[in-house]
């Protein structure tokens, strides 16, 4: 791994890392609000590999811990003995992408707690002092053992291709706090690569000014993963984390990487000088785990076909600043993104679009789904882009499809009633004052509506029972179609002979001892669905 590469990255992840790993050691923790005090010092602890294989690379505040190897590595961490360090321990980075309801202490390796012991000849710890060095040695350990059976070090691949690029050691006090600057990120010589991130784009042309919509490509099994903890955009921007979400997925989760860090360069066929536009409509959510499902970044929103863009080809690369240890997914990123900081790099994805004048571009949404029961008032707005004129108002004109979908003159989209469930289609021409033209297809789903199905019940029985006979009686009710089951209380034998909609002949037998009085019989119908009723005892 390019050292050089680790730098600044490295810097701003490990800045967070005592602020993750203080909330995984504290279970009474449940945010970052509710934090214990963090001793303040600089560089407290010296870190050095005393066994197996891995490598501390240094950077400008916490060395960063690469290559280490599950069972075999152990690595020494001498602290000055008063920075009060008391145990070091090994935590997943869920921790940091993790809602409030998740334990933070569910990501750590507790059984791997080591503790630090004074010394009263090690000269190792910053101060180079004996007697004012308190050590520990860290075993990295064969399985990694968190109660969350998600939490995993080193990283899964899954959770790799969504930007959980490593896991974190962090040195704390007695008291559970936290130590600034002995926060250290480690990453295993056997985690994989994460794949290369996708990028799909709904239109394949349009006009100079027109809008491209973007998103991951269909079936990705990874995602933009450069960016993606919100811990570490926050510590780059030197601002706090935050407060976990509540959930994650819409509505929820950490927010979406800083269009600041995102980029679009288009070169045009033959070209090595691109068209830079910023990235400011487009969307990467971040990385969010509900202590069940990892919920990946996502990207989603649009990019705008440079005014200055001539008719031609041009190949289109959306770039994200790389902010993980990891290597960049693409040799060429500096030539297809542009230079960063030394030690920086992208991650990047590319598509082909062409550019053409006097085109009409059709924009999202391009596809709905609706019940039945509601499709007869269903209505969407389709979108365009590109038209020549910027006042130049779109025509919309329909020529193909099912003629119970209707899409207007300006793009208004109906129905003509009520529509049984299926997939309907309408498409047609689109035009403006200025000449521009193009097309356009919309596609609604209507699915089936729910069955809903009254629940059974019993209302009242014609007859009674008599002890030391057997009889009939007919219980009365609604929605009784499914034949039921019948319990009766002890004493009591009852079976159903006939059943209907609204009523259930039932036959009790009664022991000659049984008393007067009434006896309770509970019908179990599908579904799991009751109803009782009392019948007499005479």
């Amino acid at each position: 791994m390019n050292r050089q590469s680790l730098h600044v990255r490295a810097r701003a992840t490990l800045a967070t890392m005592a602020l993750m790993l203080g909330l995984a050691v504290m279970p009474s923790v449940a945010s970052a609000t509710t934090l214990a005090p963090r001793t303040a010092s600089t560089a407290p602890c010296n870190v050095t590999i005393a066994s197996g294989s891995g490598e501390v690379v240094p950077t400008s505040t916490s060395p960063i811990i690469v290559g280490v190897t599950a069972g075999a590595t152990t690595i020494k961490i001498d602290c000055n003995a008063s920075s009060q360090a008391s145990i070091a321990v090994e935590a997943s980075l869920l921790a940091t992408a993790g809602t409030s309801g998740v334990l933070n202490v569910s990501e750590v390796d507790i059984p791997g707690v080591t503790t630090f012991t004074a010394s009263a000849t090690d000269t190792g710890c910053p101060s180079a002092t004996a007697g004012q060095c308190t050590v520990t040695t860290f075993a990295v350990p064969a399985t990694f053992s968190a109660t969350d059976p998600n939490a995993t070090c080193a990283p899964s691949t899954a959770q790799i291709n969504d930007g959980v690029f490593g896991c974190a050691i962090a040195v704390a006090t007695a008291q559970q706090a936290p130590i600034t600057g002995a926060e250290y990120l480690m990453t295993y010589a056997s985690q994989s690569a994460p794949a290369a991130p996708t990028i799909a784009a709904l239109q394949t042309s349009g006009s100079a000014g027109s809008l491209v919509n973007v998103s991951d490509a269909a079936g990705a099994s990874s995602h933009w993963w450069g960016n993606s903890l919100a811990f570490v955009q926050a510590a780059l921007a030197g601002v706090s984390g935050g407060v976990a979400p509540g959930t994650c997925g819409a509505g929820g989760g950490y927010g979406s990487t800083p269009t600041s860090y995102l980029k679009a360069n288009w070169f045009a066929a033959n070209s090595t000088t691109p068209i830079s536009e910023a990235a400011t409509s487009v969307s990467i959510s971040n990385v969010c785990y509900d202590g069940k499902t990892l919920y990946g970044p996502v990207l989603s929103g649009t990019l705008a076909v440079p005014a200055t863009a001539t008719p031609g080809s041009y190949t289109v690369y959306l770039c994200e600043i790389n902010t993980t240890p990891n290597s960049s997914n693409d040799a060429q990123s500096a030539t297809n993104c542009g230079a960063l900081p030394s030690g920086e790099s992208w991650i990047d994805a590319s598509f082909n679009f062409t550019v053409a004048p006097n085109l009409v571009t059709q924009n999202l949404p391009v596809a709905g789904t609706v019940t039945a029961a509601k499709s007869a008032t269903f209505s969407a707005q389709l979108v365009t882009s590109g038209a020549t004129g910027a006042t130049d108002a779109v025509t919309f004109t329909q020529s193909a499809g099912a003629p119970n979908l209707v899409v207007s003159s300006t793009g208004a989209v109906t129905t003509k009633g009520a529509l049984s469930a299926g997939t309907y289609t309408a498409s047609g021409t689109t035009s403006d004052a200025s000449g521009a033209t193009g097309t356009f297809s919309y596609s609604l789903t209507v699915s089936a509506s729910p069955v809903v199905t009254a629940a059974p019940k019993t209302t009242s029985v014609t007859g009674f029972a008599v002890p030391g006979k057997t009889v009939v009686v007919t219980v009365h009710g609604t929605h009784l179609t499914a034949r039921p089951k019948v319990t009766a209380p002890s004493g009591v034998r009852a079976s159903i002979t006939k059943s209907t909609s609204n009523t259930i002949s039932v036959k009790i037998t009664l022991s000659a001892s049984a008393k007067k009085g009434s006896a309770v019989l509970v019908f179990h119908f599908a579904g799991g669905k009751t109803s009782s009723v009392k019948v007499a005892i005479r």
